[in-house]
């Protein structure tokens, strides 16, 4: 029996389908752009200048703030011996009550909450807060710190070396993260700090972040780009598993910390695993 031609290209075809890896038929989406570039490289506690700060007050030790490396916290002595502690918040987005104030050299607003947030990407931007529960008090002492720094908000300060994440984008490597989920159908940054990925067999969050380790739960502990690191498991989700790496200590009983959590799939605390190791590479 003759067999023709386009029917042998044909069943060649449906053989090479047969044995393509999963997730290879899915087109993998490229990321989307990153709307934090600018902001990954400030320095937060630059920003808090003490010069500049100097005519509120004695001035005192700056220092991170929470979660994030992007943000940074002083307490400043009033003359009045009274203290004033502010906060310098990196990458942040306006809220949606926020109303223009008039600080000269920024576009700046000011929310319900006293944060006064200098415009610098859209709406995006850095964002000055005051401790306390004084609202009318707190939103004047907002608008005296942005005014003092306000040149420092106009043109941020720059230090890739403010910690291990200055520079560094949540969302890479991307190519070595998708080897573990499959080719990327959705990207998201939330925030400055984190990344959520959906790829065609699974999906990771990734958060590069700040963890008091003092009351924190450790897993089964781990070595991950030659760094301690921990990695957990629920019994009952075992289609879900975190890896956690201590990068490099900070602040009392914290550390710099970088968390995957490989969800939807199988093997996910080895995925997990391997992902952390990649990750820890661009640390």
């Amino acid at each position: 029996m003759r067999v023709r031609p386009h029917t042998v290209i044909v069943a060649l075809l449906l053989l090479a389908g047969c044995s393509a890896e999963p997730g290879q038929s899915t087109p993998s989406v490229p990321l989307p752009p990153d709307e934090w570039a600018s902001f990954r490289n400030v320095d937060s506690c630059a920003i808090l200048d003490e010069a500049a700060l100097s005519k509120l007050g004695q001035v005192g030790a700056r220092t991170f703030s929470g979660a994030s490396a992007h943000n940074c916290v002083v307490t400043i002595t009033q003359p009045d011996g009274s203290p004033l502690t502010a906060r310098a918040y990196v990458g942040e987005r306006v809220a949606a009550d926020a109303k223009p104030v008039d600080i000269p050299g920024l576009t700046a607003v000011q929310d319900s909450g006293c944060t006064l947030t200098a415009k610098t990407a859209g709406d995006l931007g850095i964002a000055i807060s005051i401790e306390g529960t004084d609202y009318e008090k707190q939103c004047a002492q907002a608008r005296d710190v942005a005014t003092a720094v306000a040149a420092k908000l106009k043109s941020p300060p720059q230090n890739p070396a403010a910690s291990p994440f200055h520079g560094k984008d949540p969302c890479q490597p991307i190519d070595q993260f998708t080897q573990q989920i499959g080719a990327l159908t959705q990207a998201r940054r939330p925030t400055l700090i984190n990344c959520e990925l959906t790829g065609a067999n699974g999906t990771m969050l990734i958060s590069h972040e700040i963890e008091n380790m003092a009351g924190h739960a450790h897993g089964e502990p781990l070595t991950v780009g030659g760094k301690e690191g921990m990695r957990h498991q629920e019994p009952d989700q075992q289609d879900r598993c975190e890896v956690m790496v201590l990068v490099r200590p900070v602040l009392e009983q914290s550390y710099f910390t970088t968390r995957l959590e490989v969800g939807g799939t199988s093997d996910s605390c080895a995925k997990a695993t391997n992902a952390a190791n990649e990750s820890a590479k661009e640390l």
